[in-house]
């Protein structure tokens, strides 16, 4: 009973003394009203000093470990990898053309044939004339055995030994031209049937059958489908974050909903001429057939994932003369505590800590001046 009258003679002394701090603080010539407006303002100060900084659910944030992935958006142009114009090698009519359009072909298939009898007349001259050349050489070997025994003997002179030579030499000479001459011919003949150098498909075909071409003219393209590329042009910004082997995901126009996975096959080492951005070509299978040159891909390379990855907003990131630090709630107070920055995600969004915080802490996001280290604050709960 005595403690409970000490406690409340104590409460009446603070009541008192914080009244006669208020008429000392009071001007007496103000009169009764303004003395009152005044007593309430200092009333109310008293409170805001007392009570603790309310926060809202947005102006705070659990830390957590998350699994992070940054993917680079890119755009592009489907088309085959291996594409081959097929040209004349040497000019004349073509007399047969098997394939149209849009037709599949196998490596070693003849697709088209030249009119080859003049070519077959050109070999049988050529290898005429080289077996006569041979046998002008056997003759000449067989006069220069004899000059060279005569000679031995001093029965002829060393001038037809010479000449005997000579002959040998200048036939020898004439059989290996006319040898060549054969092989270019036969080679010619050989070239009269045009093969496709690979399984694909004909892209366009420039010539019809019956008509007549020069060397070098373009005959048709052949293009192989089953694996295309996507070119797709990434800034000189963003360039340093894409290498070769990376995985992309790309979205085939008309093929909305289904999804293509690709990989980093080439990386230009320049910039386009006139831009500032750099051609990447992304490599995609299509043995199913589903994609054709020319599409259009939209979708994103995966430059970057980390599991368990601890990162925060970086707006909550703070910054003083001891180093990065974060305020965290703790015992219904803000707590300074020291962060070490590791890297960001999100474009900068987001900041992942190294050190200073574990899964669990809550710390603030609201960038307010008066939130300080050692501030109390309380969290709203229906905020």
């Amino acid at each position: 009973m005595a403690f409970n009258w000490t406690a409340k003679i104590a409460k009446a002394g603070i009541l008192l003394g914080g009244c006669i701090l208020a008429f000392m603080y009071l001007d007496p010539t103000r009169g009764t009203v303004d003395a009152n407006e005044r007593i309430k303002d200092i009333v109310a100060s008293a409170a805001r000093i007392s009570k603790p900084f309310e926060l809202t659910h947005a102006e705070v944030t659990s830390v957590e470990s998350v699994s992070m992935v940054e993917r680079l958006r890119v755009s592009g142009e489907l088309q085959p990898v291996n594409r081959v114009v097929m040209r004349a090698k040497t000019g004349g009519k073509i007399l047969n053309l098997a394939v149209r359009e849009g037709e599949r072909v196998r490596a070693g298939d003849v697709i088209l044939r030249f009119e080859t009898d003049d070519l077959r007349s050109t070999l049988l001259q050529r290898e005429s004339d080289r077996d006569a050349a041979e046998a002008e050489l056997t003759l000449a070997t067989q006069a220069l055995s004899r000059a060279e025994q005569l000679a031995a003997k001093n029965v002829t002179s060393k001038e037809q030994l010479e000449k005997a030579k000579s002959d040998v030499t200048a036939n020898t000479s004439r059989v290996q031209s006319l040898s060549a001459q054969v092989d270019i011919a036969r080679v010619a003949l050989r070239d009269g049937e045009v093969t496709a150098p690979f399984d694909g498909v004909v892209a366009s075909r420039a010539v019809e059958a019956g008509s007549r071409v020069s060397a070098d003219a373009e005959l048709l393209t052949i293009v192989d489908t089953s694996v295309l590329e996507a070119k797709v042009l990434v800034s000189t910004r963003d360039i340093t974050r894409v290498a070769a082997g990376q995985t992309a995901e790309l979205t085939i126009d008309g093929m909305e909903g289904q999804t293509i996975e690709g990989t980093v096959a080439r990386i230009n080492p320049v910039a386009e001429s006139g831009t500032r951005f750099v051609p990447i070509y992304l490599r995609l299978s299509n043995r199913d057939g589903r994609l054709w040159g020319g599409m259009f891909a939209t979708g994103s390379i995966l430059v970057r994932e980390k599991d368990d990855a601890l990162v925060v907003p970086v707006i909550s990131l703070r910054k003083d003369s001891a180093g990065d630090y974060v305020l965290k709630l703790h015992n219904g107070h803000l707590q300074r505590q020291p962060v070490t920055v590791r890297q960001d995600w999100n474009g900068g969004s987001l900041i992942e800590i190294a050190d200073g915080l574990k899964d669990g802490d809550t710390i603030v996001t609201a960038p307010l001046p008066e939130l300080q280290p050692d501030v109390a604050v309380t969290l709203n709960k229906a905020g």
